[in-house]
């Protein structure tokens, strides 16, 4: 009797062992592009009061299985941006953003669908901007003339979760940079991106 409960419980555990495992078992790259919602604000102690800003992000790029453990490696490169309001204040800065390097694990629940975690780094260069107060609109090129000392670059971490179902993907992404948006500021970037993707 407990050999062959042994035994059905060794077949069980195999058969979902196997059914965990089956999304991953493909070696070759994977590549996908994604777009979406990003909700951007500032945090820091020079952030309080800052409310989030609806704005964009996409990104192209791919995914290299490590064998076959679900784990992988890949990087990407698109169009991202970062802002926030305070009271009449709204700012919009629009940048590309490199992430040359991302690592996450995918578990298979079954055969088409899968968890997606992942954590990377990223890099960024904003090319334009805009603040808007009152019904006035002055472009980034034009910010330190009122006094304001933006920096155009970040670097900072991404964490993520997502979803898969075949080559589908639903992606939620937090943002967070590591460099002061502005000379003493002690604001950062936030990001929260929720973005739909499809793998080629």
């Amino acid at each position: 009797m407990k050999k062959g409960l042994l035994l059905w419980v060794s077949i069980l555990l195999i058969s979902i062992g196997a059914q965990a495992q089956s999304f991953s078992h493909n070696t070759d790259m994977m590549w996908f592009a994604r777009g979406g919602l990003n909700m951007a604000t500032f945090a820091g102690d020079g952030a309080d009061g800052m409310d989030r800003k609806a704005l964009y992000s996409f990104a192209y790029g791919f995914q290299k299985p490590i064998a076959t453990l679900g784990a992988y490696w890949g990087m990407d490169i698109g169009l991202n941006s970062r802002g926030a309001k305070y009271e009449e204040l709204k700012v919009a800065a629009h940048n590309i953003n490199l992430s040359p390097i991302t690592v996450g694990w995918k578990y298979g629940i079954t055969d088409e669908i899968a968890l997606d975690g992942h954590v990377g780094a990223f890099l960024s260069v904003d090319y334009t901007g805009k603040a808007k107060a009152y019904g006035e609109s002055v472009s980034m090129g034009d910010w330190e003339d009122l006094g304001l000392d933006w920096n155009r670059f970040d670097v900072g971490m991404n964490i993520g979760f997502g979803i898969w179902y075949d080559r589908f993907n639903l992606d939620f992404t937090w943002q967070r940079g590591f460099l002061e948006v502005a000379d003493e500021a002690a604001a950062y970037s936030s990001n929260l991106i929720l973005r739909l993707g499809v793998a080629f």
